[in-house]
């Protein structure tokens, strides 16, 4: 028997987890110091009454909206692609303002992860200022259902029938809740969710065109879904969870799209541009252990993002709409957790998405220089 547990702690999977929970106890340790995040925590999970009264956010986020066209990409057929990255997500209202005012409506929006939240509302054909409103007036209780009073009968059963400490439950009827809330082939954007079936170990897509019948409060409860922190959602008989967890930058759909002249991708949890840091040293630095363990723990989804990247080409222009190393370990929680932060991730978000756009219409090039695929090149032409 011990021989069997000793063969099974060098196999090569169980070494990169240890890894990362090397990595994920450093943060812990640093975080955990922070009384104002245990704080946070304490009231997001355990509110009290009388005590824990509702902080009001700021929801006048965006100056007045200024037209800011964008003649390349006018009459293009434009996607968003968005990574996951739990409350920094929030970005992408900033993002969706950037595009009103350049006048640019997406035909497809392709989400992971927490950008499924406000990829679901731009898709319902939100305005940023009214997905600023929504989000911004939510209280943690609002979107957190902790369910401490049925952990012991967990533990007791050996974890039988567990698969996540929260819910979920409380998002999906905020959503449902309100009246632009619709199955996912009724919406105004069409929208792509990358999941991971649990029972089959596959990968999958839900969303407008293979799931049009799953209601945006669905795709946003699988869309949060964490293994041990949020449950799986059942779908027909199988559990579901964020399928972020395998591919943070579900670029697939539109790759697979041949209508699709060009695409944003928004990055909010990856390194810039998809490029990864050289930790070249870092076995000599006190804690190195906790750098290399990082750069182990973010390779396959920084490798799967590059492949796309390189698919895509020219057809891509990346977006990196918030600082990635604000989602570091347990501060990946606390983004999604303190709402006092997001009007500060939707402005940058909207500064970033603005930058780019204006280097794209301060070119001197041709709207035809941006490349799309030859059958509607060839269409356009015969025109």
């Amino acid at each position: 028997m011990s021989t069997c547990v000793a063969l099974d702690s060098t196999d090569p999977y169980n070494l990169k987890r240890a890894l990362e929970r090397v990595n994920e106890l450093g943060h812990l340790a640093a975080v955990s110091a922070d009384i104002g995040f245990l704080l946070r925590l304490r009231r997001a999970t355990l509110p009290l009454p009388l005590i824990d009264r509702r902080r009001a956010v700021d929801t006048n986020v965006f100056e007045p909206l200024t037209d800011r066209p964008v003649e390349a990409l006018q009459g293009r057929r434009i996607a968003i692609i968005s990574t996951g990255g739990s409350g920094g997500c929030v970005a992408l209202v900033g993002v969706a303002r950037a595009f009103e005012e350049a006048g640019i409506r997406p035909a497809l929006i392709s989400c992971c992860s927490g950008s499924v939240i406000w990829g679901a509302m731009w898709a319902a054909g939100l305005s940023a200022q009214e997905m600023a409103d929504f989000s911004l007036s939510w209280r943690p209780e609002d979107y957190l259902d902790m369910q401490w009073s049925r952990l012991p009968r967990f533990l007791l059963s050996g974890l039988r029938n567990f698969t996540g400490l929260a819910k979920g439950e409380a998002v999906e009827r905020l959503f449902d809740s309100q009246a632009w809330s619709c199955p996912a082939g009724e919406l105004q954007i069409p929208l792509s969710t990358i999941v991971y079936n649990m029972d089959l170990g596959e990968v999958e897509y839900f969303g407008s065109a293979r799931t049009p019948d799953v209601t945006l409060g669905q795709l946003v409860r699988i869309g949060i879904a964490l293994p041990l922190f949020i449950e799986s959602v059942d779908v027909n008989g199988h559990l579901y969870v964020d399928g972020g967890v395998v591919d943070l930058f579900p670029a697939e759909p539109v790759i697979a799209d041949p209508t699709i002249d060009h695409a944003f991708g928004v990055n909010v949890m990856l390194p810039r541009q998809f490029q990864p840091e050289d930790v070249t040293g870092w076995q000599t630095h006190p804690l190195g252990m906790l750098r290399g363990s990082r750069q182990l723990q973010q390779g396959n989804q920084l490798e799967l993002a590059r492949r796309s990247q390189r698919q895509l080409g020219d057809r891509l222009t990346l977006i990196d709409a918030t600082d990635y190393t604000l989602l570091r370990g347990v501060s990946f929680y606390d983004l999604f957790i303190d709402r006092q932060r997001w009007p500060e991730l939707i402005q940058l978000g909207y500064r970033s998405a603005r930058s780019a756009l204006d280097i794209i219409r301060d070119t001197e090039r041709s709207p035809h220089s941006i490349d799309r695929p030859p059958r509607r090149r060839t269409r356009r032409a015969s025109r």
